[in-house]
């Protein structure tokens, strides 16, 4: 279990994964711009394999979707540059995330859908490879790769 001098339980806490496929706990996180914190937009942290994801919620009082978007919750991102210092990179490291990612151009992973699917990006085309019924899907945006997945 992550604990940190920063979590609060309100701005900064920690929750339990809801993906199989995360490693430990969701680090979430919000700015701290003067509302209260149901009305923020959340930041949301995992690792997955060594890998240290995001991905960004909107309020609490909203929900967990986002209205323009055609999916369930929002995908994981990687994070291409993991924080060295701080309550992110202590996250980080703890669930086994890497400081460093090691860029492999042939398989290059930007993200996880939603079934722990690996998104790749190969020159300017990224893909995934649908759990439900093994299609390969491609797209030249995230946002494109998203519909064609939830269609």
């Amino acid at each position: 279990m992550f604990e940190h001098k920063n979590l609060d339980g309100q701005w900064n806490k920690t929750i339990p994964a809801t993906d199989s496929f995360v490693n430990g706990e969701v680090l979430e996180c919000r700015d701290t711009v003067g509302e209260e914190p149901a009305k923020i937009s959340r930041k949301q942290y995992a690792v997955i394999g060594d890998l240290l994801v995001e991905r960004c919620l909107p309020p609490e009082s909203i929900g967990d979707t986002w209205a323009h978007d055609v999916g369930q919750l929002p995908w994981w991102g990687a994070v291409t540059n993991p924080p060295h210092a701080g309550m992110i990179a202590d996250f980080n490291s703890l669930n086994g995330g890497l400081q460093r990612r090691n860029l492999d151009v042939a398989h290059h992973v930007v993200g996880y859908a939603a079934a722990g699917e690996e998104i790749t990006l190969l020159k300017t085309v990224y893909s995934v490879t649908r759990a439900s019924d093994g299609k390969e899907l491609s797209a030249p945006s995230m946002l494109e790769l998203r519909k064609l997945y939830y269609a």
